[in-house]
């Protein structure tokens, strides 16, 4: 039913559904209705279970299929408040008028509920006009149908606001690191998918880059973790100073980061990560060591998510190995690679170089791993 039914389909058909008893009771009331008009009734009723009948078969309902029922109910209903004789009853069955702008409210554009809005009104003030005694009669009518259609439509309207607002806040808040503001993993995955339209589009490879802070371990260690949280955040916005427009930056743990974005080539990639090495060490207190994979796309349509994870794991690995290299050379460099990736798992087709930057020696990595895991 979730499924095919969304919030909309199901409040139209409980409306139409809920209708026919109304109409059944109206036509076996003669004296309810104005004289020679009991047809009316019977050609609303034969339209309200058409539109039962269409809004299950077609469910859930696109904004064509709501629009088209919603306006026959519409004039259904104003149809309905003409033919009744008494004045009271036919002012009370115009306020259901004020259910179709409403429930147009809770998917439909605003312009299709600003249409349902303006026919409602129209079709209420024009029966109101038709009935009313005077001219005060008219006003005072017309405008309570009006305000009753008005004031559920604009409620609706406004939750509907608040409740994407609060959606999108909470997205925000699941996609980003709270301590540093830019990214995390779950926002760098969301995104993925416009890296790769943008590489298919360029046909310009992907540059996946890894930079880790240079012994983040023992400045937790000796001076706490409140300094280590602001040297995260001294590097981050460094980071995000240093990169080019339309490039992805995310902390994705520890005091790792991770710089997606399309590079010329590999050289290209290389003088980037230079940048950034050099803009983190003139920026703050602390060196980041980078490794970084240059690998050229070719996507076959319709890959799957998997496929697509795949590709993700793959650059992570490969950026992770050079990672590693960079460390190993000294830190406060940069170790990169080039890589194919053809619609499967990434393959080195040149072995990483590292270039390092820096004289300091007391923190050679000697012991070979699969992952930087030691002080770094």
């Amino acid at each position: 039913m979730r499924r095919d039914f969304d919030q909309r389909t199901l409040a139209l058909l409980a409306s139409e559904t809920g209708a026919i008893p109304l109409l059944v009771v109206a036509y076996l009331s003669p004296e309810f209705l104005r004289p020679g008009t009991r047809w009316w009734v019977v050609a609303i009723g034969v339209y309200t279970v058409v539109s039962i009948l269409v809004t299950v078969l077609a469910r859930p309902l696109n904004d064509a299929h709501f629009a088209v029922l919603s306006f026959g109910g519409m004039v259904g209903i104003a149809t309905s408040a003409a033919v009744i004789a008494d004045d009271g009853a036919a002012h009370a069955v115009l306020i259901l008028l004020a259910a179709i702008p409403a429930l147009a409210a809770i998917e439909s554009p605003p312009r299709t509920v600003i249409a349902f809005v303006l026919v409602a009104a129209g079709l209420a003030v024009t029966v109101v006009a038709t009935r009313a005694h005077s001219a005060t009669a008219m006003f005072v009518a017309g405008g309570a149908v009006i305000l009753a259609i008005l004031v559920p439509t604009y409620l609706v309207t406004t939750l509907r606001r608040s409740l994407s607002r609060a959606l999108e806040a909470q997205a925000a808040i699941s996609e980003t690191d709270p301590l540093t503001g830019i990214l995390n993993r779950r926002g760098l995955a969301g995104r993925w998918g416009q890296v790769l339209l943008g590489a298919v589009e360029s046909g310009l490879p992907i540059g996946f880059i890894e930079a880790d802070i240079d012994y983040f371990k023992t400045v937790n260690d000796r001076f706490g973790h409140s300094v280590g949280d602001a040297m995260l955040v001294a590097v981050s916005g460094a980071l995000a100073e240093a990169v080019p427009p339309a490039t992805l930056l995310a902390r994705t743990g520890g005091e790792e980061f991770v710089i997606v974005r399309n590079v010329a080539d590999e050289a290209d990639l290389d003088r980037l990560c230079e940048e950034l090495r050099m803009h983190v060490a003139a920026s703050t207190d602390v060196t980041v060591s980078i490794g970084a994979v240059c690998a050229s796309l070719s996507i076959i349509p319709g890959r799957s998510p998997a496929a697509t994870r795949e590709m993700v794991d793959g650059l992570f690995s490969m950026a992770d190995r050079q990672l590693y290299n960079a460390k190993r050379k000294g830190r406060d460099s940069v170790s990169v690679t080039r890589a194919g990736l053809v619609s499967g798992p990434l393959t080195d087709v040149a072995s990483g170089r590292a270039k390092s930057r820096s004289d300091d020696s007391a923190g050679r990595i000697t012991e070979p791993r699969e992952r930087v895991t030691d002080d770094r």
